[in-house]
């Protein structure tokens, strides 16, 4: 470091390692980051590997694309469906990216020619690893067959096969074990292939093709619902379990599953599955026999120490689960790190089990529990859960303060919390975790009846670390927005859709105060003007960081 009369002048390298590190914690800052010198300008360029395109970067996209020449993955997000080729053409000229991953967040059919373009482009034919087509539309076998051939190399894939049509000359996605087959015999290198929508009529054929031709599959999820006439048994799915060894993840959302004369004489196929940490199985699939194969326990979801060593994520829903089942098994899943349990009559007893016998846990989403919230905690809870940073239990209709409070005490370390439509939760109970919890900076509290998150300690004036606010149709004035401005300095999102005791004077406590905001979503606040954004941007003028604040504030 050259010592300069300001101080001490970082080399390049060093500021795009502490820029890198920024990026990974909130993307967001680059944009304020950019602003402060040309030399951050150059650098910030440099670490941004992702770029999202809107209709309103369309007329930029290839000033943007020149710009950020190191970007790594493309979201193309526009409601201008007819156009989609085109913004895919324009990306496909770029002779200098070399990108990994393009997303397709919109409602179009597929971009044909653009396929066609981009793999003219040797440098993303030959790097191009994930695709996400799963907001397409009238996805056919052929486009099934074109992507394998314009992107030999992808090791992700996800394919939308709804029959949704937006224009009379369009046709009705379908989508068979003849474009299945071709696809998994040209990508040798996939990992990761995912099936959604209504409209996918495959065969054990495809399975069976996709595990023996993509020796290197880890990941299948099928998502097939509604009337979808897919013919897929247990034989088929048990030919995947025991034939894909290095499977880690399997998810069948299926409205059912036809029964295999193979499979009930068959051994059991999870013997085979070393490697699977995620299983994901509808009320349906999830019988007492699967779950005996899994668990190698009777009766079913007592016991899962055959899974023990290698499970490390579990979803079980619509299974009626009750508290006892949970005793039972959990001191057998010491090593799951995820756990989605959702309809079932489970209380809060469940929470402290689970955080008490698996150390590791690091994300539960505990959601509509039919159960009473009884909270009995006592000594044999005094536990703690460091580990546990991401927490969801809406939809608990019975979750009161105390409860709450609890749940901060043992898990001290929580970065986000879902609590919406909890609605015996008060402004005690909220403001309380957020004090247990100090690392939360994504909260969410829609549909709650509180006019502020900070409860009794709405005087205290210590500075939290909320960077997202989701606080829509509650009861927050002008006054919880004043303290919300004055101590969530750090906010960057904030949803107050339909808080209509909310009018311009809350709104600009906020803006003024929150200097790190940037979107704002006001939609439905009936005593905020139209016309609020001109002074919302004046505010920032004097401003050290001159931002843009999205605003929403459509009736």
């Amino acid at each position: 470091m050259k010592k300069q009369r300001h101080g001490y002048n970082l080399p390049d390298d060093c500021w795009e390692l502490i820029f890198q590190k920024l990026r990974e914690d909130d993307e967001r800052d680059m944009y304020s980051i950019s602003l402060v010198s040309k030399q951050f300008l150059l650098i910030s360029n440099r670490v941004k590997l992702s770029l999202n395109v809107h209709d309103e970067t369309l007329p930029l996209l290839p000033n943007l694309l020149q710009r950020f020449q190191l970007i790594k993955s493309i979201v193309i997000n526009t409601y201008n469906h007819q156009d989609i080729d085109g913004v895919v053409h324009q990306i496909s000229q770029s002779g200098f990216l070399n990108l990994l991953a393009i997303k397709f967040w919109c409602t179009s059919v597929p971009p044909r020619d653009g396929f066609k373009a981009l793999a003219l482009n040797k440098n993303i034919k030959n790097n191009l690893k994930v695709l996400d087509c799963s907001r397409l539309i009238s996805m056919q076998d052929k486009d099934l067959v074109l992507i394998a051939d314009s992107f030999p190399e992808l090791e992700e894939l996800r394919i939308s096969v709804r029959d949704d049509m937006y224009d009379d000359d369009e046709v009705a996605a379908r989508i068979t074990d003849d474009g299945v087959d071709a696809l998994a015999s040209k990508l040798k290198e996939l990992k990761k292939i995912v099936f959604q929508g209504n409209a996918c009529f495959i065969t054990d054929q495809s399975l069976i093709s996709l595990s023996s031709n993509c020796v290197k599959l880890r990941e299948i999820s099928l998502l097939i619902n509604g009337s979808a006439q897919h013919n897929l048994t247990e034989g088929g799915i048990d030919f995947v379990v025991r034939h894909s060894r290095n499977l880690t993840s399997l998810s069948l959302e299926l409205q059912s599953l036809q029964p295999s004369a193979f499979s009930s004489t068959m051994e059991n196929p999870f013997t085979h599955a070393k490697n699977l940490h995620s299983l994901t199985m509808t009320q349906k699939l999830f019988s007492d026999k699967r779950i005996c194969l899994v668990a190698k326990a009777h009766p079913p979801l007592k016991k899962l120490n055959a899974c023990q060593s290698t499970l490390e994520e579990l979803t079980l829903g619509g299974l009626y689960l009750r508290e006892a089942a949970i005793t039972d098994f959990a001191p057998y899943l010491s090593n799951l790190t995820s756990i989605h349990l959702h309809d079932h009559a489970l209380t809060s007893v469940t929470f402290y089990t689970l955080t008490k016998y698996c150390p590791l846990l690091e994300k539960l989403i505990m959601v509509h529990s039919r159960g009473q919230v009884m909270d009995t905690f006592s000594r044999g809870y005094s536990h703690k859960n460091y580990r546990m940073q991401y927490l969801d239990i809406s939809g608990n209709m019975l979750l009161n303060d105390t409860a709450l409070e609890n749940f901060g005490q043992v898990c001290p370390n929580l970065r986000f919390l879902c609590v919406h439509k909890c609605l015996r939760l008060t402004n005690v109970g909220i403001g309380e975790i957020l004090r247990r919890c100090p690392k939360i900076t994504q909260l969410n509290i829609n549909g709650l009846q509180v006019s502020n998150v900070f409860g009794r300690y709405s005087d205290d004036h210590s500075v939290l670390n909320l960077k997202t606010l989701e606080a829509r149709m509650t009861e927050i004035d002008d006054k919880g927005m004043a303290m919300i401005g004055n101590r969530c300095r750090n906010l960057q999102y904030l949803d107050i859709c339909y808080c209509n005791e909310v009018t311009n004077k809350g709104v600009m406590e906020v803006v003024t105060n929150c200097a790190r905001l940037r979107d704002i979503d006001l939609i439905g606040c009936e005593k905020v003007s139209t016309y609020i954004s001109p002074e919302m941007a004046f505010s920032r003028r004097s401003s050290f960081i001159h931002e843009v604040v999205t605003v929403l504030v459509n009736r």
